[in-house]
């Protein structure tokens, strides 16, 4: 019997490399690379693309001491397809690309002399149609290379091939599962012994447990060692204290094999509609890490193993703006991210790159296999995630039940939870009710039965430099119009990052990670750092966030902006408490002006339960003075302010009938008197078409959905000889009620084309208005920033999901949506009068009413109610 126990002999370091093709090169080996790393790190560089396989190579020597029965190669981590040669041996190949590979090197290796170690990898291209490599449509570069650790293990016979450690802290017991192999061709009996140590101070934490068990031949067996721990110290975000599992087998006394692990006594669980940690419910924010987006960065080097740049991203820099959890998006993380995630608490969800799966039913089971035993005894990996934004029966109904079987501690994102990716209030509305893309809607999100996850949201992407990416590009203009400034575009990233995480945590979702905290920088969703990615200097949106995710926060809910001089409201805080402990503070709330003093304030003391959402009414008074004011609420604790919610508002005085339009006459069809009645208020002489001649009026105003009508469409004749006249005829929301595609005309050889837009994946009602000409009077008293967030309504919105369009050419007052494509104001001349299409909603946002006081109920809207009055003075002045 060679020697005793085991012994690991690191291989990383810097390794000669040769780009080539499948064959062994017989020269050429003029680079040398990091390992781990991948090829683009080699010195000197070269055109990697240009070559479909990459020859790596390392010399190295093995005492003679540490000769064993058993001699392993372990890759841990290597991209796209590996052959590994020992000495001109092959001694085998893989195609996995984030799992380990082990290879038996006992017949090739050489002790104390030196021996020549080759690996080839190729390109992704050059992989085998049923590889399980994945998908991933917005990443840059595929760059090969050998990422995780290398490491030679030489051991005796039997050996330990794998353990499991499955807690159970309501008993203490740490459940270790060992694999012991046996690879001679006769039955060896063992003894196993396990125990468990403190892994800081090495300390035993358990007294020993032995068992004989008999190994056969050429075979493996597993076998359960149940450790008591006494009193155990459970591992979580806060105290994440580790153990490790000593193992040890040896056959006649003498020790073959030892391994070590680390473990966390944990628990992650769901009941019904929460997530559990340790038994108590729990609440998870953060972000996401999208690494291997990050390998197609130019910048990216070495640092994904740069174990100190490492903590300052995955720990540091997260723990400052109150992250305890992210996603490593769409691959595996180098192995010692995780080992770094168990010494410092912070929780993960890993999922496997599977933008649309690839490769065969069982290549996919054998790599999640190795996946899962690559990382089961991780205590900061609390979900495994099979799939991005897609599905697929075999992995989510036949591959991941067996997986469940095999790691029964952790649940499944697309099975036990499913993500929610709400890209609103960017790419598509403010707020979204129905299926958009890959979420359901916002009420179906905050009633799931099972814990509720967005993991992907926040539409507003910007490379390092601060500026735009091309998804970003695209949206910009929907809620900033064309005239904006780079500090505008950088500020709406961090008012958007506010305004969401606010919503969802009011909506109690369990999980909430904006998407993206690390990614490529040139990619078309870049990530939140600026400037040179070294030295980790965040975006402003991380200040937004550490504000919004404080665990002891706050947030109003208040979606209108425009306040009637004077006016009272009663609005909800709410403020949650993500902590084990009761927490107790202060709120103070009121009315700041623009230069950040308080109007008023008042002050409350709360007390707010673990892991709890405390909702309360707050009474607002409106000042009577007019101009941009903030309600804001603040949360404080022993002093220092915890967090802070601030929401805009537009103070309009009472309204007055423009000059203009006295001694006008109105003529106003509708089916509701909310127009008519909002104009006579006001000292407009408005009367009903049906109880006028046409030809005494100065305008006609058309309501909602009237223009299609009986009421409208016999009096073509009239209306056209009235345009004709000089005179103007207003069309408001034409649109509605209509949920398909029709026609009609709106005067004679005038046709409106009116379809409904299905907009599945972007886009959808807009609550922001942009005027061609602010100066224009449609617009008289009114800014631009009033034209955004009409109060009441789902999330403000004010132009519906249709474009309307005539046959005749016309002239864009007013603009919305994505690329500002949307014509939301326009006119056409008929004659020498004119038609004016306004599609703002205006219905129920005239006349103040008594049912006003449900959250998106139309309420009375000061900005509503000037548009009319200058809308019907700019029609009725028209000459």
């Amino acid at each position: 019997m060679k020697g005793s126990g085991r012994h690991t002999q690191s291989l990383n370091g810097t390794w000669q490399l040769a780009p080539g093709g499948e064959g062994i090169p017989t020269s050429g080996w003029t680079h040398s690379v990091p390992v781990p790393s991948l090829v683009d790190a080699a010195s000197p560089d070269y055109s990697w693309r240009d070559h479909e396989y990459h020859w790596y190579r390392l010399k190295f020597t093995v005492d003679s001491s540490v000769e064993r029965e058993t001699a392993l190669l372990r890759l841990e981590q290597a991209m796209y397809g590996t052959a590994v040669y020992l000495n001109g041996t092959r001694i085998g190949s893989d195609i996995a690309c984030y799992t380990s590979q082990e290879y038996d090197v006992r017949r090739q290796i050489r002790y104390a002399e030196e021996n020549e170690l080759l690996v080839r990898v190729g390109q992704r291209k050059t992989l085998p149609p049923e590889s399980a490599v994945g998908n991933d449509q917005e990443r840059k570069e595929f760059v090969p290379g050998i990422w995780g650790d290398v490491e030679l293990v030489c051991c005796g016979n039997p050996r330990i091939r794998l353990v499991q450690i499955i807690p159970q802290i309501a008993s203490g017991i740490a459940e270790a599962k060992l694999w012991i192999e046996n690879s001679s061709s006769s039955v060896v009996t063992v003894a196993v012994t396990a125990r468990v140590v403190k892994k800081k101070s090495g300390s035993p934490a358990s007294h020993p447990v032995q068992k004989a068990i008999s190994v056969p031949a050429k075979g493996a067996c597993v076998e359960t060692l149940e450790t008591h721990i006494d009193r155990p110290l459970l591992w979580s975000p806060e105290r994440p204290f580790l153990y490790v599992l000593e193992a040890s087998v040896k056959v006649e006394g003498v020790a073959v094999d030892y391994s070590r692990t680390t473990f966390g006594m944990r628990e992650f669980s769901i009941k019904g509609g929460d997530f559990l940690f340790n038994g108590r419910k729990v609440r998870l924010r953060g972000g996401n890490i999208a690494l291997h987006r990050f390998f197609a960065d130019p910048d990216r080097g070495t640092l994904p193993w740069d174990m100190d740049w490492v903590k300052r991203v995955l720990i540091d820099i997260p723990r400052e703006h109150n992250f305890n959890f992210f996603r490593s998006h769409l691959g595996q993380l180098y192995n010692r991210w995780y080992d770094i995630a168990d010494e410092h608490g912070m929780l993960i969800q890993n999922e496997w790159p599977f933008w649309r799966t690839s490769g065969t039913k069982e290549q996919i089971r054998k790599e999640f296999t190795r996946w899962l035993q690559d990382n089961w005894n991780h205590p900061s990996i609390i979900i495994w995630d099979a799939l991005n934004e897609c599905s697929d029966d075999i992995v989510q109904r036949e591959i991941v039940p067996e997986m469940k079987r095999l790691d029964p501690t952790r649940p499944w994102e697309s099975v036990d939870i499913h993500e929610q990716h709400p890209y609103i209030y960017s790419l598509g509305p403010v707020l979204n009710e129905g299926r958009f893309g890959f979420t359901r809607g916002l009420s179906e999100i905050e009633h799931s039965s099972t814990p509720s996850m967005v993991n992907e949201f926040l539409w507003w992407w910007l490379n390092r430099d601060g500026n735009p990416t091309s998804l970003t590009q695209e949206v910009i203009e929907r809620w900033l119009g064309k005239h904006h400034t780079k500090e505008d575009v950088i500020q709406w990233q961090s008012f958007l990052a506010s305004e969401l995480v606010e919503l969802f945590r009011r909506m109690n979702v369990d999980a909430i990670q904006p998407f993206v905290y690390l990614s490529n920088k040139d990619g078309p969703t870049g990530d939140w750092f600026l400037g040179d990615i070294k030295e980790l200097k965040p975006k402003p949106v991380m200040q937004a966030l550490r504000n919004a995710f404080a665990p002891f926060g706050l947030s109003l809910e208040l979606w209108d902006r425009h306040f009637f001089s004077g006016e009272k409201r009663t609005i909800r805080v709410f403020v949650f408490n993500d902590t084990q402990k009761t927490a107790k503070g202060t709120i103070c709330w009121g009315v700041a002006s623009s230069d950040d003093t308080w109007i008023w304030r008042n002050e409350r003391k709360i007390t707010v339960p673990p892991v709890d959402t405390l909702i309360l009414p707050l009474d607002i008074s409106i000042p009577v003075e007019t101009g941009a004011f903030e309600i804001r609420a603040e949360l404080n604790r022993d002093g220092e302010r915890c967090a802070v919610s601030r929401k805009s508002a537009y103070v309009m005085d009472g309204l007055a009938m423009p000059p203009s339009l006295a001694g006008k006459q109105i003529a106003v069809l509708a089916q509701e008197r909310e127009v008519m009645d909002f104009l006579l208020h006001h000292g407009v002489k408005a009367v009903n078409l049906r109880e006028t001649d046409l030809r005494f009026c100065d305008a006609l105003i058309v309501g909602e959905g009237m223009v299609q009508t009986r009421s409208y469409q016999p009096r073509l004749g009239a209306v056209t000889k009235f345009l004709q006249g000089g005179k103007s005829i207003v069309l408001l929301e034409p649109e509605y009620g209509i949920t398909e595609k029709e026609s009609f005309d709106a005067a004679l050889g005038v046709e409106l084309v009116i379809e409904r837009r299905e907009d599945a994946d972007r886009g959808g009602y807009d609550s922001y208005l942009f005027a061609e000409d602010i100066d224009h009077p449609l617009w008289d008293g009114l800014s631009a920033d009033h034209l955004k967030m009409f109060n009441g309504g789902y999330g403000g919105e004010v132009v519906s999901q249709h474009n309307v369009l005539p046959n005749v050419p016309y002239s864009v007052l007013a603009r919305c949506g994505l690329h500002l494509a949307v014509s939301a104001v326009w006119e056409c001349h008929v004659g020498a009068g004119r038609l004016i299409v306004s599609r703002l909603q205006l219905r129920g946002r005239l006349m103040r009413r008594d049912s006003e006081d449900g959250l998106f109920s139309r309420r009375a809207d000061p900005v509503a109610q000037r548009y009319l009055l200058n809308l019907a003075a700019y029609a009725s002045g028209i000459r």
